[in-house]
């Protein structure tokens, strides 16, 4: 039956009149990470989601850091970047001269009218992604450093003290030769990331700058400086020596070698922190956690290793609105709230990367129920800080770090000597950093 003309044109006035509900603004958010880190961050972005409906972000994965930097300068160029890409350590010194292209988020706080302190988060993820004023450029999420994990079984069955790390290369040498004469394990000792552990952690551990200009941290015009330095080359050469008996056994330039340590294959291996998780989930023994190894010659040793992983970059674009801003401000508030960092640092093994989230795990005893798991986070605090402690930020630095795994490899190969390959790097990583200064001049 239909409605009388009047009560029709009554509702149809009425359905007008009525206000359209607002859609939910979209933020893009771009990661770098799979398994149990990238599963746990699409589900922080659909937690958000829930508690409010101002925004909605999409966490998306496009790649490993690299190939995900490469998609989110394309789309930039475009006009139409992700709201926010979480960017490896590597590549900081590349968004930091992207200046036109990126917001510092101390900034994308003010302008929402968030408050925002710096110095809330712990001072080695600070002073790595820090200005000089104190401001950030990009917030600390998933902040590591290296660690060495250890088989606890291995130790025991090649008649090592399993509750005694090793603390020393001279002391990891001895024991992953120890482990292979007894054939504990097939191999000693293993690594990933062979250019982040050998080089760049290797250096902050030992206060040596691998380059001019503070690491770069001073400007476009520095250069790498590795040649001439004797600690380099003789770490280089330890691992040549090592491989002969199978005391170390290289498998590969990222995270490949740690399924050499999962499965039981290697019995050491040095790590990022965040690595952890996938170490408790598929280990099928009993496993520790040390700081970094130190050679005791170098005076001072040890010091601080340095930060890793990765951190939240808010891109610009010419379209932008002052609402999405707002809601990249509100998200990246949410994933600095203590109730994420902590459960991302107990699930993940990556650290809490503020001080509140720190001392709330403290509080509540997660460091003394889960032994070894402050280890890495003490390494960044608690041991001496120096002049080369900070980092570095050098532009075209995964390029550069592949020219440091292809001269260490030809002398793993035996195609090189270790000041060869050393000398080959610096030649060669210092005409990209010239290509790269002049790209951006």
């Amino acid at each position: 039956m239909s409605l009388p003309k009047t009560l029709a044109a009554a509702a149809l006035a009425a359905a007008v009149a009525a206000p359209v509900l607002a859609q939910p603004t979209e933020i893009q958010m771009w990661m770098g990470l799979t398994g149990q880190g990238g599963e746990l961050l699409t589900r922080f972005g659909d937690d958000f989601n829930k508690s409010q409906s101002d925004y909605r972000v999409v966490v998306s994965f496009k790649g490993q850091y690299p190939e995900q930097r490469a998609a989110a300068v394309a789309a930039f160029r475009a006009g139409n970047p992700p709201h926010i890409m979480q960017m490896f350590d590597a590549g900081s010194g590349d968004m930091i001269a992207a200046k036109n292209a990126i917001v510092p988020v101390s900034e994308v706080f003010k302008r929402a009218g968030i408050a925002f302190n710096p110095g809330d988060f712990i001072a080695p993820a600070r002073g790595y992604y820090g200005l000089k004023d104190g401001s950030l450029l990009s917030m600390p999420f998933n902040v590591s450093t290296t660690v060495l994990f250890y088989n606890k079984d291995a130790f025991r069955k090649a008649g090592l003290d399993a509750d005694k790390p090793p603390r020393t290369w001279p002391e990891l040498i001895e024991a992953a030769k120890k482990i292979r004469s007894t054939n504990a394990a097939a191999c000693g000792y293993t690594t990933t990331w062979l250019a982040w552990v050998q080089l760049e952690q290797f250096a902050s551990r030992h206060n040596i700058a691998f380059g001019t200009n503070g690491n770069g941290r001073g400007g476009l015009d520095a250069s790498l400086t590795v040649a001439g330095n004797p600690l380099l080359v003789r770490q280089v050469q330890t691992l040549v020596d090592m491989q002969k008996d199978k005391s170390f056994d290289y498998g590969g330039r990222s995270n490949d070698a740690a399924a050499k340590f999962i499965s039981g294959e290697c019995a050491m291996l040095t790590q990022s922190s965040g690595g952890l998780g996938a170490i408790a989930q598929g280990a099928k023994f009993q496993f520790g956690t040390a700081q970094l190894p130190y050679w005791p010659d170098v005076k001072g040793a040890p010091y601080a290793s340095t930060i890793g992983g990765a951190s939240l970059w808010v891109f610009n674009a010419p379209n932008r609105s002052e609402r999405e801003f707002r809601g990249v401000a509100a998200f990246l508030n949410f994933l600095r709230s203590d109730k994420v960092m902590t459960e991302w640092a107990k699930t993940t093994g990556f650290l809490p990367a503020t001080n509140s989230a720190f001392k709330a795990m403290q509080d509540e005893g997660f460091f003394t129920k889960n032994p070894g798991r402050d280890v890495p986070i003490l390494s960044l605090i608690q041991a001496s800080k120096g002049e080369n402690t900070n980092g570095y930020r050098f532009g075209r630095w995964t390029e550069i770090r592949d020219v440091y795994h292809e001269e260490v490899e030809k002398a793993l190969q035996g195609r090189q000597n270790a000041t060869d390959a050393m000398r080959n790097f610096e030649r060669r990583g210092n005409a990209l950093l010239r290509a790269y200064e002049r790209s951006t001049l």
